[in-house]
């Protein structure tokens, strides 16, 4: 008697076990994978400002803009990311980028004569660069729909004069 309800209940899982790994299945695929962010981002090769992600699928990009401008000031940061993901998982993301950086600053300066104090002269004084870099980055998903990116990787500085390592950040809303 002991035998025979013993294989009953081992039939009856066994047949149980397709169906609950189906809706394991089903559950998997219900979940949502949100292709668009936007937040906050600074690095030295992603540039610094609002930024706007779009990943697809395992390849993607992000946009980042700030611009300033005033009566002496006109600074601009944009930069442009490519992102190719490796590994995805509930909680973290694995990916490489290639960033894309260009800065502009343009200002009036103010410059004194110490011979005479009340006489001053203004000059605009402009410098921009190009930072590009490489490496790769993980996002930690913080929420559901938010995500915290770090990156870091070598990046060529100053219209590729220099080369160092570099540093970047991220928070994206998701969706």
């Amino acid at each position: 008697m002991k035998r025979v309800s013993f294989l009953t209940i081992a039939l009856i899982l066994l047949l149980c076990k397709p169906v609950l790994i189906a809706q394991d299945s089903i559950k998997n695929a219900a979940e949502v994978h949100y292709k668009y962010g936007i937040g906050g981002g600074a690095g030295f090769a992603t540039g610094y400002g609002l930024s706007f992600r779009y990943i697809p699928k395992k390849f993607g990009g992000q946009v980042n803009f700030a611009p300033f401008k005033n009566k002496e000031t006109e600074r601009y940061s944009v930069g442009l990311t490519l992102i190719y993901t490796l590994i995805e998982s509930k909680i973290t993301n694995l990916f490489l980028y290639q960033a894309n950086h260009y800065y502009y600053n343009s200002q009036m300066i103010y410059v004194y004569d110490p011979n005479f104090p009340d006489k001053q002269e203004m000059e605009r004084n402009t410098e921009s660069y190009f930072n590009n870099g490489l490496g790769f980055g993980i996002e930690i998903i913080m929420a559901k729909r938010v995500g915290l990116n770090l990156m870091a990787g070598y990046a060529f500085y100053d219209n590729f004069s220099q080369i160092n390592v570099t540093g970047e950040a991220a928070l994206y809303y998701k969706f």
